[in-house]
C-alpha cells in the first residue's frame, strides 16, 4: 500500500513543469565514467560533511553552550539523542534517496518492478 499525501492544486500546477523536466532528466540520463566519478566525489564529500563534521560540531556546541558535561547527565542524554537522530536521518537520506530515484527511473522507462534477478519461485 502506498500512502500519498494530498498536494494542493495550486502547488501541483506550479510544480508540474519542474517535475516534468526532472522526470525527463531521470529517464534519459546515462552515466559515463567521468560523471560517475564526479558524482562519487561529490557524494563522498557530502556524506563526510553530513555524517562527521556536522555531528562533531553539534557535540562541541552542546558542550560549550549548554554545558553538557559529565556533571549534568540529563543534558548529555539530550545531546546524544539529538546527534543520534541526526545521524540516523542523514544515513537514511544517503541510502533511501538513490533507491527511490532508481525506482522512479525504472517506472519512467517502463521497466517491470517485479523482476527477480536472483531467480527463485514465482
Amino acid at each position: 500500500m502506498r500512502l500519498k499525501l494530498p498536494i494542493p492544486k495550486v502547488v501541483e500546477r506550479r510544480l508540474r513543469p519542474v517535475i516534468k523536466r526532472g522526470e525527463e532528466f531521470l529517464r534519459d540520463f546515462e552515466w559515463t565514467w567521468t560523471t560517475a566519478f564526479l558524482a562519487g566525489v561529490f557524494i563522498s564529500f557530502a556524506a563526510i560533511t553530513a555524517m562527521a563534521v556536522i555531528p562533531s560540531w553539534m557535540l562541541y556546541f552542546a558542550e560549550q553552550e549548554f554545558e553538557a558535561t559529565a556533571s549534568n547527565r540529563f543534558r548529555l542524554t539530550i545531546r546524544d539523542i539529538v546527534v543520534t537522530g541526526y545521524l540516523t536521518v542523514a544515513t537514511g537520506v544517503f541510502v533511501v534517496t538513490p533507491y527511490k530515484l532508481q525506482v522512479i527511473r525504472r517506472r519512467l522507462r517502463g521497466e517491470a518492478q517485479g523482476e527477480r534477478f536472483s531467480g527463485g519461485y514465482r
